[in-house]
């Protein structure tokens, strides 16, 4: 059922323009041919009131149609007294079959439908073909459920499998050798039609949806060894595994826990980082496109080093996300386009005050003063009125919530949530060192805590050593692929886990969504 309805939206106009065009055309003072759809079902349910048909509509009256067609006629339902002259067959079949006619007039890919706490990643053509999968045409892909790849394969790669496609095959009817005269004047209108066919298929054949790829991580933290590291061995000698899945995302985004910088004066607070300025291009270079600055470490060495983060990263081309020169800058995205996805990524803080009396709020951007964009200082007000509501996908790192907590605070939950109403599609969390779950708050996926990335450190702490690596494909702002990988650092270097580490993280997440309403 979902099949034909969705054939029906794309290939029924075309149906009805071509029906009403052949019967425009005829002149009753000819003789006239008869021509048959093999399938008048679907001509007798199409409307002329959609307005991709209009529009088509009056390309016919402005174009050449008419011309090699004048005594050709549409058959009407009923009249089975007349024999049709011409006929056109309909064919549907995956296009690895093969069988779909000689003009491919529709496309429809689909997805196999899945939960995304099913642990479930990709599965097999033969599955789907055996009915052991849920297929579904893309456009119905909808919150909770994403897709599974195909034999690894996603949409938009060539080889992807499961594209159905309607096409047809003109013919005319068999006559005998008297009637040869005839036959060739038919040979004249189906090479009419199946060249009309040929350009109107150009409206109607679906290209292939383009998925755009976000890579996303946690807290990275460069000091103890770690910028030497990644100088000497390159990206793969810090982040492992993980390195080529950055390097291959469209976008790859991290919270970078520390300022950039040579200089600066050491603040009052219990940990404090700063990474020499050669980390900037070897970040570039490692496929990091975007960081968020906006966190409790990225006034650690003062203003001086703060500035000189953001002269490094623009130097080298990395988008920071949540500071800047002012509130206005600090609230600006990162813009990125591919195909039709519109992608910008947001950064915002809100953490609590540190044991120490360290507050976030003192370093929050102003009107005319640098710093990070706090939502305790206006910052969730910035972004609310800077979300699309076009289509974009609009991405939001949020440094937050409670240090070594399994789960999101009650107020950590109710400012993710107000953002998600008020726009944002994507809320990628961090700080609390530990991975928390993900859930779907308003329809929208929310990582509540990433944890730890790169930070060395972590060794034999309750979860620090444990990270969550996670690999989205979306189409426009709808989330199609979930892909999260399991992270395990030993002191500055991260890697991939095996499959069974992400056990919290699924249990977490299914608490989440089991939980009770809120009284």
């Amino acid at each position: 059922m979902i099949f034909f309805m969705a054939l029906k939206q794309r290939v029924w106009p075309l149906l009805c323009v071509l029906g009403l065009a052949l019967l425009g055309s005829c002149h009753t003072s000819s003789p006239y041919d008869y021509l048959k759809f093999m399938d008048d079902a679907a001509l007798e349910q199409s409307s002329p009131a959609n307005p991709f048909l209009q529009d088509l509509l009056e390309q016919v009256k402005q174009g050449e149609i008419r011309k090699g067609l004048e005594s050709l006629r549409i058959r009407v339902l009923g009249e089975e007294t007349i024999p049709p002259d011409i006929y056109i067959d309909f064919y549907a079949s995956w296009k690895y079959e093969g069988r779909y006619g000689d003009i491919p007039i529709g496309t429809i890919f689909f997805v196999p439908q899945a939960d995304p706490l099913g642990r479930r990643k990709d599965t097999s053509l033969a599955a789907c073909i055996r009915g052991e999968e849920t297929l579904i045409p893309i456009q119905y892909l909808k919150p909770p459920f994403v897709a599974l790849t195909v034999d690894g394969r996603s949409l938009g790669d060539p080889a992807y499998p499961l594209v159905k496609v309607l096409g047809v095959r003109i013919r005319s009817a068999d006559f005998p050798q008297k009637y040869a005269d005839k036959a060739a004047r038919l040979a004249g209108k189906i090479q009419v039609l199946q060249g009309y066919l040929l350009a109107l298929s150009k409206f109607l054949v679906e290209q292939p949806p383009e998925i755009c790829w976000i890579a996303a991580a946690g807290d990275m933290m460069l000091e103890r060894g770690a910028s030497e590291i990644l100088a000497q061995e390159g990206p793969q000698g810090i982040l492992g595994g993980t390195a080529a899945l950055c390097a291959d995302a469209d976008i790859s985004l991290v919270n970078l826990e520390g300022p950039i910088s040579s200089r600066g004066t050491k603040a009052h607070k219990s940990y404090t980082f700063r990474f020499d300025p050669q980390v900037a291009p070897l970040l570039r270079d490692a496929g990091i496109d975007g960081v968020l600055l906006a966190n409790n470490h990225a006034f650690d060495y003062g203003l001086e080093a703060f500035l000189d983060s953001l002269n490094h990263l623009a130097a080298n081309r990395i988008p920071c996300l949540g500071a800047g020169l002012d509130v206005e800058r600090a609230s600006q995205p990162l813009r990125f386009s591919k195909g039709t996805t519109s992608v910008r990524a947001f950064g915002i803080a809100s953490f609590p005050r540190e044991k120490n009396g360290w507050d976030g709020l003192a370093v929050a951007a102003g009107a005319d003063t640098p710093g990070i964009l706090h939502a305790g200082k206006g910052g969730g007000e910035q972004l609310k009125r800077r979300f699309a509501q076009d289509g974009a996908l609009d991405i939001l790192l949020f440094h937050g919530g409670e240090e070594w907590s399994a789960s999101p605070t009650a107020s950590t939950r109710e400012l993710y949530t107000d953002l998600i109403r008020s726009g944002a599609d994507l809320i990628i969390g961090s700080h609390p060192h530990v991975v928390q779950g993900f859930e779907w708050v308003l329809g929208k996926p929310v990582f509540w805590s990433l944890g730890n990335y790169v930070f060395g450190g972590m060794d034999h702490t309750a979860g620090g050593e444990d990270g969550l690596f996670i690999r989205l494909g979306f189409r426009g702002n709808t989330l199609v692929y979930f892909e999260p990988y399991a992270l395990r650092l030993s002191h500055t270097r991260t890697d991939l886990a095996p499959e069974e580490n992400l056990d919290s993280f699924y249990r977490r997440s299914l608490a989440l969504r089991d939980r009770l309403p809120e009284p």
